[in-house]
């Protein structure tokens, strides 16, 4: 795991290495609000689930990349939960949960859609390097 100074994302999984912005990583035990270290606590956990959720096991085809995300998102709230159950972060799941659900309930709201325009198989992504 490295902070990074600006880096553009909050953090990113990488094969056998977590990038994450000094904030999303870094927290002073005696200045910071319980809210930030919750922050890093979740997003700590989040992105190290994602070594194997998308990393070892990574889904068919984009369509499905909220199996990627929702897998992380539990198991980061059942991580921290278990180190640190004082915070009650289901409480705090349901109602980001529920906030979620409202919003994609909302007309404007769409499911993500990827359309491939080149790859049909992946061995036709060879392509792409010639």
């Amino acid at each position: 795991m490295i902070a990074i100074p600006d880096f553009a994302a909050g953090a990113m999984e990488n094969y056998g290495l977590v990038t994450y912005r000094e904030v999303a990583l870094l927290f002073d035990d005696k200045s910071s609000s319980a809210s930030s270290k919750q922050s890093v606590a979740i997003t700590v956990a989040h992105e190290l689930a994602h070594q194997w959720f998308g990393n070892l096991v990574t889904m068919e085809w984009w369509t499905h990349l909220w199996l990627n995300e929702g897998f992380a998102t539990w198991m980061s709230h059942l991580a921290v939960d278990s180190f640190f159950p004082q915070w009650n972060i289901w409480t705090q799941f349901l109602d980001s949960t529920t906030t979620a659900l409202r919003l994609d309930s909302l007309e404007a709201s769409h499911p993500i859609e990827v359309i491939s325009l080149f790859i049909g198989k992946q061995q036709d992504s060879a392509a792409y390097f010639y």
